[in-house]
């Protein structure tokens, strides 16, 4: 997996931290792997959905630049405008789209997935939120469990 974090909507910077992951995920896939692109948009970049759609530009790019047999997974925030990456989860080179919580809380971040059609949940702040070694082993578990069903059924769509 290769993460870059994208505090700006600047497109050259975007393009090249895209073309850098996928340059290296081809040479991951050339090894016989799946490699996880993962070019992360700051939650708190003052031009998020700016960003976003030179990022998802850029994106469908790559993707349109690899062979047959190149296959990836993208690891992406949640986008500000619902369904922005359809067409990189319909894209024949994409395994899977999931979609990372980025800091928002773990309600903020089912309901924002909740909208994106085909992305599921690669959560782990959201999921580890609210759990502490305070709690008996009796409330930890109903805590996680209840985190595992929430973010489960938020990737149900």
């Amino acid at each position: 997996m290769m993460r870059s974090v994208i505090k700006e909507a600047n497109s050259a910077g975007i393009d090249a931290v895209v073309s850098q992951q996928f340059e290296i995920g081809r040479q991951i896939v050339a090894a016989g792997l799946v490699p996880i692109i993962e070019p992360e948009v700051d939650i708190n970049c003052p031009d998020k959905a700016a960003a976003e759609d030179l990022l998802h530009a850029a994106i469908i790019k790559e993707l349109d630049s690899l062979g047959e047999n190149e296959l990836v997974m993208l690891k992406l925030t949640l986008p500000e405008k619902d369904n922005l990456y359809a067409d990189c989860i319909a894209h024949a080179n994409v395994l899977k789209v999931v979609a990372l919580s980025g800091g928002y809380s773990r309600e903020e971040a089912n309901e924002r997935l909740a909208r994106q059609n085909g992305m599921v949940a690669s959560f782990s702040r959201a999921l580890s939120e609210g759990l502490t070694a305070q709690q008996s082993d009796g409330e930890f578990n109903a805590m996680l469990d209840a985190s595992i069903q929430s973010i489960f059924d938020a990737s149900s769509t």
